[in-house]
């Protein structure tokens, strides 16, 4: 870490240089002695990264930034800010500190956190950042944060780790065992020091993989930001024997929708089927990858269209469903000749929800132009193709 990137100088020209070509950047070299142009161009990238993703960081002068490999592999401030808002107490360990995001939105319900980091660089930026922003309630260990528990005697009210889902050669892992370090082996380990952890996965786990894998799931977060799914969390209470919850939580600037459920429910639920009707309902992706299909139909007494399509339909419209809600305006069957007189050139946002054809193809073949109010789910209803042509309900 050189510190001397922190001069206001040197930090101004970074600010000022966020929108600049790089390469021309590269060609003209380090203005500053004892600062390499290298140095200048991962600190503008990697405050670039943060532009959306971490704007407390961004905005903040003196903020020292990691690689932007890091940045892209850290919490999202919004994903890392709700995740803090699922635990309280006096203490927590953050075994995978990072960057330090989690921990710093920790330091907001706790009043002391635990953060380690294997990586001695990526650990003193994280201390840097904490003097920066005043959080005086973080003390960071540049140590496996495995390793820190076995060498400590302290409890705490909560553990959280966050288990790298990369290989030595940078490739995507997406099953628990293979992620580092794997948690299934460290399980005593933990509940020698506290009562409740917190394991972050990949959004792609099967979330009953999950829960047969680990001891004692009480609660598994679903977080989505702006209908994507970034975060799969598996809370652990030492003891705890009964069925699992699944809450559903997905944030957007025009309010955080959210939707729980016990596993049990979805799997005695009963789904009704219909054909389309006034309006179509699509759940949003936190509720999708709860899996809770059935229960959907079930709890807000909604048709849906087919066992294998996950949209709903009623006559009398739902207003708190946990998604988007359409009204339509048309449904055509799908056979192509027709289809192109009724829906060719239209402008349309196109989807596809268990229907064969892909998008690209679907919009090649009726001609069909990106945009507007206008929607054209093609989906299957009852065995059969169709395409439901509506618009977003804003009443």
């Amino acid at each position: 870490m050189n510190k001397i990137l922190l001069n206001s100088a040197i930090q101004e020209f970074i600010t000022s240089h966020i929108h600049s070509n790089i390469h021309e950047l590269v060609l003209k070299g380090s203005p500053f002695d004892g600062i390499d142009i290298k140095e200048l161009i991962e600190q503008i990238e990697a405050k670039k990264k943060c532009a959306l993703k971490l704007n407390t960081w961004f905005e903040t002068p003196g903020v020292y930034y990691p690689n932007k490999l890091n940045i892209e592999q850290t919490s999202s401030e919004t994903a890392a800010k709700i995740k803090s808002g699922f635990m309280e107490g006096e203490s927590i360990v953050d075994l995978t500190g990072g960057f330090g995001v989690d921990s710093y939105y920790f330091s907001k319900q706790f009043k002391t956190v635990v953060h380690c980091e294997i990586n001695p660089k990526l650990a003193e930026i994280a201390a840097c950042n904490s003097a920066i922003f005043g959080t005086k309630n973080i003390t960071t260990h540049s140590k496996d944060g495995i390793e820190f528990l076995k060498s400590c005697s302290d409890t705490f009210d909560w553990i959280y780790i966050d288990p790298s889902r990369r290989d030595a050669q940078k490739n995507k892992k997406f099953l628990i065992e293979d992620c580092s370090p794997n948690v299934i082996t460290h399980q005593d380990l933990f509940f020698k020091h506290s009562k409740n952890v917190l394991i972050k996965m990949s959004p792609m786990l099967d979330i009953s993989v999950g829960i047969t894998a680990l001891k004692h799931v009480k609660t598994v977060y679903i977080v989505a930001v702006k209908n994507e799914v970034k975060e799969l969390l598996f809370h652990q209470e030492q003891g705890f024997e009964g069925v699992a919850t699944i809450h559903t939580l997905n944030s957007h600037p025009s309010g955080d929708v959210q939707f729980s459920f016990e596993i049990v429910e979805e799997e005695t639920a009963l789904a009704s089927y219909s054909t389309p009707k006034r309006y179509l309902y699509e759940p949003n992706a936190a509720v999708l990858k709860s899996g809770a299909f059935q229960l959907i139909s079930e709890k807000f007494n909604l048709g849906k269209l087919d066992p294998h399509t996950h949209l709903y339909s009623s006559d009398e419209k739902i207003a708190d469903f946990p998604g988007k809600i359409y009204a339509i305006s048309n449904s055509y069957a799908y056979q192509k000749k027709p289809l192109k007189k009724a829906i060719g050139g239209l402008k349309a946002n196109v989807k596809t929800r268990n229907f064969s054809e892909k998008i690209e193809a679907l919009k090649t073949l009726f001609k069909l132009r990106d945009g507007g109010n206008l929607y054209l789910f093609f989906t299957t209803s009852n065995g059969k193709k169709l395409v439901i042509e509506c618009q977003l309900d804003t009443l």
